[in-house]
């Protein structure tokens, strides 16, 4: 006799007689040497280690173990503004299993991982997963695009892009399931980084003719203005510490000509009480001689 238990330990079939009601399994090939199996409609749930046993002499067993890919769904972008100067853009995809891997690619090649964020969903199997990429300048045709890579994708990926067009200054917040590109600079880049980047923006900006106010200089302008506060927060410190140094010599030096006077001032106290001392001596010895000279 020969049988197939699932992950979860129950017998599937025993030779051709079904023993578990799952409709999805069927019986494709059995002999006295062979007992084939399929599933169909295969979800999560239905990885595991797959047991065959053939009960004959000698008994023997077989493991298989069956792992199940779950592919990403369409990946969806939302973009929020959240000061004249900064937009955050996400971009979340669902259903997944394992992890999926997602980038962002900016329209000037460079492709940067975002701030990525796991979330397990209540059937404990699959993966709702959010990347996050914070813009600190742009330009009027800048795009960016989130890239979407999994297993399950082989070697496609799933791209959603967002182009900034004509944002409100007011803080907004949408999502966008088709395509708009963003640009630019995530977070935890350097203030060196950022203006080396944007420097391709400025120099093809710079080339056009301009019917209006530069956007891209006064972007620049402001990433110059951050880099200066920085430069103060980090000025404020130091000079408290400078200062702190300073106390502590005046108040060294104080001790030390303190020290000095006291020790000028014993010298000559002492000093007094030996010309006090040698007075009284003087002034013994000449007693007697007087009272010689009275007798």
């Amino acid at each position: 006799a020969q049988q197939w238990l699932n992950p979860h330990g129950f017998a599937i079939f025993l030779n051709t007689q079904r023993a578990l009601r799952d409709q999805r399994y069927k019986l494709i090939h059995y002999s006295k040497d062979e007992l084939s199996i399929q599933l169909s409609n295969v979800t999560v749930h239905d990885e595991g280690v797959y047991k065959c046993f053939y009960y004959g002499i000698p008994f023997k067993s077989k493991n298989k173990t069956v792992e199940v890919l779950a592919a990403p769904s369409n990946p969806v972008l939302e973009v929020s503004r959240d000061t004249e100067r900064s937009i955050t853009l996400s971009c979340y995809t669902q259903g997944c299993k394992p992890q999926p891997q997602i980038t962002w690619l900016l329209d000037n090649g460079i492709e940067l991982p975002g701030d990525i964020k796991h979330k397990l969903e209540a059937d404990g199997k699959k993966w709702t997963t959010t990347s996050t990429l914070t813009v600190l300048a742009y330009g009027p045709n800048s795009t960016a695009s989130c890239i979407v890579r999994h297993r399950a994708l082989r070697e496609e990926k799933l791209i959603a892009t967002f182009q900034f067009e004509d944002l409100p200054r007011t803080g907004t917040a949408g999502s966008f399931s088709r395509g708009y590109p963003i640009l630019l600079l995530s977070g935890g880049e350097s203030y060196a980084d950022t203006c080396a980047k944007l420097k391709p923006l400025l120099a093809q900006h710079q080339h056009q003719p301009s019917k209006t106010s530069n956007p891209m200089s006064h972007l620049h302008q402001d990433l110059k203005s951050e880099g200066i506060k920085k430069e103060n927060n980090l000025l404020l410190p130091i000079l408290v510490a400078a200062l702190i140094f300073v106390l502590l010599i005046i108040v060294v030096l104080f001790m030390r000509k303190l020290k000095k006077a006291h020790g000028v001032w014993k010298r000559e106290n002492d000093v007094s009480e030996q010309t006090l001392e040698s007075y009284k001596s003087k002034s013994n010895e000449d007693s007697p001689g007087q009272e010689k000279n009275g007798h």
